[in-house]
């Protein structure tokens, strides 16, 4: 279900007779010098054992998150990240514990990573403003005094260590998730040595290591990172997969000899660390910590820690439940059936006092009230299977919302993941998705099962008011979505009714069974409403006709007079069946009618009780809400609502009840208030539903507002934590295991997974963990395109931690900002020398004058010199602005005035600058004749402004340099190709031109015919990479860079509870040449370069200029036709001709 706020309460309860529990999942951690005491971070605090194990001693025990523990080189001091002033920043306590001095301010965040020698530096881990993409650098900062950070090279860098004499650094450039198993391919991590008197950069590891009689693999394909220093700096460990598993590793540097110091046959070594002394390396694997100690020549031992019950809690967390994730109403609307936190609640519209219909671990979803309001039906997880559970009263004499406790019972046994509930409008059935896709109904009872549509993609359906026939839209082996009718009984093949070519959607079938209509794409990426007519002889229905109807309809409505005698009153009359419904199918699909509502996409129908109005969501005319139209004249849109909602009901009072915001409600579209009626109405509309009395008048409803009446309401939990994390695995698990493209889950044994994890699941202390078990067993799949993601506020972020503030929202903090200029990093002297302007920042506008060199000697009129640091004058509130000092070349002061931006702006910005420098190069190299063009992702901004560039960038030039390089992926490759690909039949040259060409506005998209070279690398991702493997395999040009990073999936995503989001890959991409996948099988470019760190300019970029020219060159050097006018022809005249009859 759908994140919800909610208003968390811990509640701690010590676990009976057990004075200590096991510490799993420990993060980070840090040996001590002399390698006695190992420090890590848990449950968001700072711990230290002893390296033999034992019983682990907090620290820090603060509301902020506090993680990577780092020991100082003395073992006096623990340097350690925190979010204490509302940014990741580095902070110093005592090794034993004791108040914490803060070290670093910059809000972006720093990692700390190692002390060097002395203690006086330290060296961390930044993310600044030196690269739109790959901002990651490493820094020193001062631990004694606040200074600016010294960037240690203007270099991509992570998990850097400094050598035991200062002189050379080890780190890691690459590398994809640390979670996923087995990844070989351009994306492995890469391990490099910089020489810092030198400058220079080296690739380490680059060769399988020298291991006689004991081949492995190479070190590129598998990776190898998390290097570490041996204390006499001629060789280091490191974490490596050449043994097809991540081990630890021992390296020389001069013989390149190495030798394995694990053998984990399965699951990784991560997180190592080295004490000083060198004498012991401490890792995790799977769950645990383990040591090490090199020299004994012993495997790695297991730490077994623990604490005591004064800190491990067996939890309950209990909340207040304000938002739903469906909702459905009975038939007259006084009573609600929701979903909140994974359970089943029932209330009224008056009191809202939810009562649970359930309070299991797992998750209960798709709820459906039955026609007559007697029981309820509802998807369950319970029990570690997917089945229809049916609830009844206790007391059925009492209403829903009166009633304590339910009865359940699953109606259905077969397990399998089951979706979108929905009776037919008799009640005599229920439909349902199953499986992946599969439209299949049953008797309330699960009996007389029917399968309706057998479907790879779960269909939108409706029923026909009389319940024989259900239409679906369902999706083609194409993945294009028509209507289609199909009759409930399977008499007959179903009929497809739209017959299109783009998608077709969202069946609504009206209460006289007489229209059926749907939301469908036509013109390009317009999505409108289309509807038809079932019988032909509905369609042919003139105005006047309609308007004779009409006046019977208000004759029929005249009040007859009370004569005397006649009775008080009749009982009302039982309701009638709906009407046959009748059916045309003969060229049913032309006659569709459109709606069109311009610039705007619909969806969510549902028809008026009476069949004249249907009502949908759109941003009509700019505004996004709930309109109407009326049939069958009134066909343009009116607003009735501006809220949206889902699994709406227009009731036969005229009143609409839906889901809105996650709040149960309900409107009237002629203004009047819905059916949460005053004055006891409610109470005597329920009685007599139920045959009795009507209670005492409750007290009046709120009165409703402009977008109706909000059923509010608060929902009491308790949830026993541990099942709940185990219900919340266990859901991922079985997803993927329903969902993933590959049905062989890449030859795991998905059982023995799940038992592998589960128990580590139940016992995750915060959110953070959980994701962690969650995300191992992700990797186990070994692909691309997943991840479980905690959702902000959707789980406890800790256990025993302090409750969730509910006003948090409120509250502000300083964050860093960014000037909009970028300071010179050699300047030495007087305050900061700019190095460039932010293009489009505040600081870049021409009114303030800033140039590159001039100098800024103070900020909002306190001082900067080059070696202060920067987050002093630039931490500042939200709409804070900047008065900056500048001295210009000719040393003349100013001060100049404007807002600073945020540093994730600022690389946006960045972004552009790379782009228009890119575009220089080309242009120098070329001599003007070649173009540039870099597409940012394969999404449709990327590909209009592509279109727009193909005229910029490419006008007057012979080729193009496509560069896809860093583009993550998306879904417009075909769309490129298109414009790339443009059939050449003929050319055009019209009375007074020269130059042959075809008029633009016959083709579907702006295109290019002239030679292109495509640049792509190892972060060419996804939809970038079939864009590149396309361009090789059309021949339409060559590829120059990196191979892509074989990451090809299909990929969607479902919520997991309130808990989390789970990334879910569904459909697999395979060449046509060959029918390989192309998941772990990256485009190999025709010249393969990587960059290297210092590289002065573009290897890549100058290699594609010049592959291009000779491209051109070939290009321009084939036959071409001269254009040859009829009167040219050899026999003709220009004189009529006499044509022989």
């Amino acid at each position: 279900m759908r994140a919800m706020p909610s208003l968390i309460l811990i509640v701690a309860f010590a676990l009976p007779g057990q004075s200590r529990s096991p510490i799993q999942l420990a993060n980070h951690p840090s040996l001590s010098p002399d390698g006695r005491t190992v420090a890590f971070d848990w449950n968001g605090d700072i711990w230290t054992v002893p390296a033999e194990g034992g019983e682990a001693r907090r620290l820090t025990n603060h509301p902020a998150r506090d993680t990577h523990p780092v020991f100082s080189t003395d073992g006096k001091s623990i340097a350690f990240q925190s979010d204490r002033e509302g940014g990741a920043c580095v902070h110093i306590m005592d090794a034993g514990g004791g108040d914490a001095r803060q070290v670093t301010f910059n809000t972006a965040g720093t990692v700390p990573l190692q002390f060097t020698a002395g203690g006086s530096k330290l060296l961390v881990e930044v993310t600044r403003d030196h690269n739109w993409k790959h901002a990651n650098r490493l820094a020193l900062v001062d631990t004694s005094r606040r200074a600016a950070e010294d960037i240690v090279f203007d270099e991509a860098a992570e998990a850097g260590r400094i050598s035991p004499d200062g002189n050379r650094i080890l780190y890691v450039r690459e590398g994809t998730q640390w979670w996923r198993k087995g990844y070989h391919g351009s994306q492995a991590w890469q391990v490099w040595l910089h020489d810092r008197a030198k400058g220079t950069h080296a690739r380490l590891l680059d060769n399988p290591p020298v291991m006689p009689g004991k081949p492995v693999a190479h070190h590129a394909e598998r990776g190898a990172h998390s290097p570490l220093w041996k204390p006499d700096g001629k060789g280091f460990y490191y974490v490596g997969a050449q043994s097809g598993n991540f081990n630890l590793w021992e390296h020389d540097i001069a013989s390149g000899r190495g030798r394995m110091l694990s053998s984990f046959p399965d699951d990784s070594v991560v997180q190592p660390a080295i004490s000083a002394d060198g004498s012991a390396i401490v890792f995790r694997h799977l769950f645990d910590l383990y040591i090490v100690k090199p020299a004994s020549g012993q495997p790695p031992r297991r730490l077994e820690i623990a604490t005591s019950a004064d800190f491990v809690r067996e939890s309950r967390e209990r909340r207040v439940l304000a938002s739903a994730s469906d909702a459905d109403f009975t038939s007259d609307g006084l009573e609600i059936a929701f979903v909140a936190g994974g359970d089943v609640w029932v209330m009224d519209t008056e009191l809202r006092e939810p009562v649970a219909v359930t309070s299991s671990a797992a998750e209960e979803r798709s709820v459906a009230f039955a026609g007559n309001g007697e029981f309820v039906l509802f998807v369950s997880d319970s029990g570690g299977t997917t089945e229809i559970v049916k609830a009844t009263r206790a007391d059925p004499n009492a209403y829903w919302w009166r009633n304590k406790s339910f009865t359940l019972t699953p109606v259905t046994k077969d397990g399998q993941p089951k979706a979108r509930l929905r009776f037919s409008p008799d009640g005599t059935r229920v439909a349902f998705v199953r499986g992946r896709g599969d439209l299949v109904s049953m008797k309330p009872d699960g009996t007389d099962e029917k399968v309706h549509l057998r479907s790879h993609s779960a269909p939108d359906f409706d029923w026909s008011p009389d319940g024989k026939f259900i239409a679906y839209a369902a999706q083609d082996e194409d993945f294009n979505s028509d209507i289609w009718i199909a009759p409930a009984d399977g008499s007959r093949p179903p009929v497809n009714v739209s017959r299109h070519p783009d998608n077709d959607t969202d069946p609504a079938w009206s209460p006289d069974g007489k229209v059926l209509a749907f939301v469908g794409r036509r013109s390009g990426t317009e999505v409108d409403i289309h509807y038809v007519y079932l019988r032909k002889a509905d369609e042919e229905t003139g105005s006047r006709d309609r308007s004779l109807e009409k006046a019977l309809e208000k004759m029929k409505s005249r009040k007859p007079a009370v004569t005397a005698g006649a009775p008080a009153g009749k009982p009302p009359a039982a309701p009638k069946p709906a009407a046959a419904t009748e059916i045309d199918f003969d060229r049913i699909a032309e006659r569709i009618r459109s709606i069109s509502v311009p610039d705007s996409e619909e969806a969510d129908l549902f028809w008026s009780a009476d069949s004249k109005k249907l009502a949908f969501t759109s941003g009509a005319e700019g505004k996004r809400g709930t309109f109407v139209v009326e049939f069958p004249d009134k066909l343009k849109p009116v607003s009735i609502n501006p809220a949206t909602g889902s699994r709406a009901k227009w009731l036969k009072n005229g009143s609409v009840v839906w889901l809105s915001a996650g709040v149960p409600g309900s409107f009237s579209p002629s203004g009047t208030a819905g059916p949460s009626p005053s004055s006891g109405s409610l109470a005597a509309a329920l009685a007599g539903r139920l045959g009795r009395s009507a209670p005492a008048a409750p007290a009046a409803a709120p009165p409703a507002d402009s977008s109706g009446t909000s059923y509010r309401f608060s929902a009491l939990q308790e949830l026993d934590m541990p099942a709940r994390n185990a219900a919340v695995f266990d859901l991922c698990w079985r997803t993927m295991k329903d969902n993933w493209y590959d049905e062989k889950l890449n030859n795991r044994d998905w059982k023995a997974i799940q038992l592998k994890y589960q128990q580590a699941a139940a016992r995750a202390v915060d959110s953070e963990s959980l994701a962690t078990v969650v995300n191992l067993m992700l990797g186990e799949l070994n692909g691309s395109h997943l991840g479980f993601f905690i959702s902000p506020g959707g789980a406890s972020p800790r256990r025993g931690g302090l409750p969730a503030d509910p006003l948090a929202s409120g509250k502000w903090n300083r964050a860093t900002l960014h000037p909009g200029f970028r300071l010179d990093s050699g300047h030495k002297a007087e305050g900061w020398k700019i190095r460039d302007l932010i293009a489009g920042s505040p600081a870049a506008r021409v009114r303030h004058g800033l140039k590159p060199g001039d100098l800024v000697t103070a900020v909002n009129g306190q001082p900067v010199a080059h070696d202060s640091d920067p987050a002093l004058v630039l931490t500042l509130p939200p709409n804070s602005e900047l008065s900056v000092t500048v001295r210009d070349a000719g040393g003349k002061e100013r001060v100049e005035t404007f807002p600073p931006i945020s540093p994730a702006q600022a690389r946006s910005a960045l972004y552009g600058m790379w782009m228009e420098s890119n575009r220089a190069e080309v242009e120098k190299r070329s001599a003007g004749t070649l173009g540039y063009l870099h597409i940012q992702a394969m999404d449709m901004p990327s590909f209009h402004k592509f279109e727009e560039m193909l005229h910029f960038a490419g006008a007057g030039k012979k080729g193009l340099v496509i560069d896809v390089r860093e583009n993550g992926g998306g879904s417009t490759a075909d769309l490129l190709l298109t414009a790339l690909t443009q059939p050449v039949h003929a050319f055009t040259v019209p009375r007074g031109g020269s130059t042959p060409g075809y008029p633009q506005d016959r083709k579907i998209f702006a295109s290019w015919t002239r030679p292109v070279v495509v640049l792509c690398n190892q972060n060419s991702f996804s939809n970038a990479e079939i864009f590149s493997h396309a361009i090789k395999t059309l021949k339409r040009g060559r590829l120059v860079g990196v191979t892509t990073a074989g990451g090809v999936i299909s990929t969607g995503g479902t919520s997991i509870m309130d808990v989390g989001f789970l990334r879910l890959p569904f459909r697999g991409w395979y060449l046509a040449t060959n029918g390989e996948d192309l998941e772990l099988n990256g485009a190999i470019p025709d010249v393969v370069i990587w960059p290297q760190p210092g590289d002065a300019v573009d290897r890549q970029l100058a290699k594609a200029v010049e592959m291009l020219a000779e491209d051109v060159k070939a290009y321009e050097a084939r036959p071409l036709p001269a254009p040859r006018k009829a009167s040219g022809r050899q026999g003709s005249t220009g004189a009529p001709q006499t044509i022989a009859r």
